[in-house]
Formats: structure tokens, C-alpha cells, sequence
């Protein structure tokens, strides 16, 4: 798949599809949106996920809003962090 997003987002792009082989499970979904909100635009992190999820731009956003509203458990934000800090979240987030 041919990546068409910014050089500021494909790196996180690559992080996600490097951590999420199979394609991310609903399971990982929220907990993905929830850790990386602070450290995106809200325009950038629908971008990022719509490309590595293949959803709707929309969709994203309301889950988005839904997912500040009601975070998910902490213990899955940490699972998530966990497997992340592993594929190179800490470069990613630290170009914001």
C-alpha cells in the first residue's frame, strides 16, 4: 500500500503497522486514540488512523471526541504504550 501521508505522519504510520501487522484489532483501537491525542492535531491523528485503519474520516473524529470524553481503562492505555514504546513511539511523539 502506497503511503500518501506527510512525512510528519508517516512515521507514525509506520510505527502503527509495524506494531499491528494484521491491522489493529477494535480491541487496540481506542486505546491507540487515547495515547496518542496529546501528542496530535486532531486533524493529524484522524489522517494517521484513517490510513492505517482504513476507516472513515468521520467516524474517526466522533470516536475521537467519544474516546476524550470517556477514556478507556488505564491498564489498556499501558498495554498499548507498552507495545508502541516497542515499534518507536518515543521517536514519534518526540517530533511534535
Amino acid at each position: 500500500m502506497p503511503d500518501t501521508l506527510p512525512p510528519t505522519l508517516s512515521g507514525a504510520a509506520h510505527m502503527l503497522r509495524s506494531a499491528y501487522p494484521g491491522g489493529m484489532p477494535d480491541t487496540a483501537y481506542f486505546a491507540v486514540l487515547a495515547l496518542l491525542y496529546e501528542h496530535f492535531s486532531d486533524r493529524n491523528l484522524v489522517e494517521l488512523m484513517a490510513a492505517v485503519t482504513g476507516k472513515d474520516a468521520a467516524t474517526i473524529l466522533n470516536d475521537i471526541y467519544a474516546c476524550v470524553s470517556s477514556k478507556p481503562e488505564p491498564s489498556a492505555i499501558e498495554a498499548t504504550r507498552h507495545l508502541l514504546e516497542r515499534h518507536g513511539l518515543q521517536a514519534v511523539c518526540a517530533d511534535d
